[in-house]
């Protein structure tokens, strides 16, 4: 049923944040990215076949996920201006499995995970270079939003079947395999250039803070107040949190625009 899950929703989501970035920019289809999409409802199925106290467990292994997620994001954008998509995905895809096998054999608390994804994604925002805007709508060919859900769909089933056949944990650390950044992100690369990219990646980092807050609410509460609640209390935090960067995120670049405007 997961596998299932997984293979249909998401390329789906996959198309629908392609479609978003490629209407308002990679700055904000990397905010909208960074919410738990589908780590989120499979956890809320794990939790209701499995009972809440392996929810709140899994939801500390995820945390720590994010730390291997913020090396992926800076060697790609680092690597993105000097190479291309292929060797950019290699290397990143390399740092995020070095970091998530040495965190799988640690045994950290829940707020100690939550931190150590805080403080992770903060020092790869601040990494991530600054990059000049690479511009608004861009009109690719018809063949782009189906290949992308092919590649997801190719992605997620490799994933899935080569977690099944090695320890718990390596299998852990493939099974959260950052697929949406991955695809959305070499396509981003081949067909708008690396500042896309780079874009890109420093809003995913921004806003996998929420991603941060969602799964620390989850740890925090599922064995208190239930599945549900838990569930529905992370996602408004989620929610807020994304809403509040996003709306930061467009004043500094009106700002910005204002600024660039009045200068001789």
């Amino acid at each position: 049923m997961l596998f299932l899950l997984k293979i249909t929703i998401t390329p789906v989501l996959v198309a629908l944040m392609s479609l978003i970035a490629r209407r308002w920019g990679p700055v904000v289809g990397g905010l909208i990215m960074g919410l738990p999409w589908m780590t989120g409802p499979i956890l809320y199925f794990l939790g209701l076949e499995r009972g809440e106290a392996y929810a709140a467990n899994t939801a500390v292994g995820v945390l720590l996920g994010t730390v291997g997620i913020a090396g992926y994001l800076v060697v790609y954008a680092l690597t993105a201006r000097r190479a291309r998509w292929p060797v950019s995905l290699g290397l990143a895809s390399l740092t995020y499995g070095a970091i998530g096998y040495i965190l799988s054999g640690l045994n950290l608390g829940l707020w100690l995970a939550a931190a150590s994804g805080v403080s992770s994604l903060c020092a790869a925002f601040l990494l991530i270079p600054r990059a000049p805007d690479p511009g608004g709508i861009r009109y690719l060919p018809w063949w782009d939003i189906p290949m992308r859900m092919l590649a997801t769909a190719a992605l997620v089933t490799i994933i899935t079947f080569s977690a099944d056949h090695l320890g718990p944990e390596l299998s852990g650390v493939v099974a959260t395999f950052p697929v949406i950044v991955s695809v959305i992100g070499t396509f981003t690369h081949s067909q708008w250039g690396w500042a896309a990219v780079v874009q890109l990646d420093r809003g995913v980092a921004l806003s996998l803070q929420s991603f941060v807050v969602f799964f620390l609410a989850v740890g925090w509460l599922a064995e208190t107040v239930g599945l549900i609640w838990s569930f529905l209390l992370a996602t408004a935090a989620a929610l807020l949190l994304s809403a509040a960067l996003l709306a930061s995120t467009r004043r500094q670049s009106k700002r910005s625009r204002e600024i660039k405007a009045t200068s001789p």
